[in-house]
């Protein structure tokens, strides 16, 4: 009986900690404008795409979006990322890029996105959270 006693106890108190569920509530495109995830919802990242890249080794760092063959950052929480998919290279610039940066990416409420040129959009699925 002692032990169906803290069984039941210990369940109760896993239910006392649960989490949301995610109920979906729209697609979001992301560009330049910046964004912000509303209160009671999260954002999952699903993809960047961006208008014009040819030239998988070179980056663009100044943001300047200039040149289309090269990559452009996407910014969240005022922080640059890149998305690089296979090994480290180096642009033009001898800026070496960390590789590993892959979505799907998963945002709080609060956190900021953007994507650093007009032309360049990221595809966010918003949920909303629900006790």
């Amino acid at each position: 009986m002692k032990f169906l006693f803290a069984l039941v106890l210990a369940l109760l108190s896993f239910v006392g900690f649960g989490q949301y569920n995610l109920q979906l509530n729209q697609v979001v495109l992301v560009s330049n404008t910046l964004q912000t995830v509303p209160a009671g919802k999260v954002w999952k990242v699903e993809s960047y795409m961006q208008a014009g890249i040819a030239a998988p080794d070179m980056i663009e760092v100044g943001g300047s979006c200039a040149y289309s063959d090269r990559h452009h950052p996407m910014i969240v929480n005022g922080q640059t990322y890149f998305l690089i998919n296979g090994s480290p290279g180096h642009g033009s610039s001898g800026t070496f890029l960390a590789a590993s940066n892959i979505l799907p990416m998963w945002l709080p409420a609060g956190a900021t996105l953007r994507t650093a040129c007009a032309k360049d959009v990221l595809s966010v699925i918003e949920f909303n959270l629900v006790p």
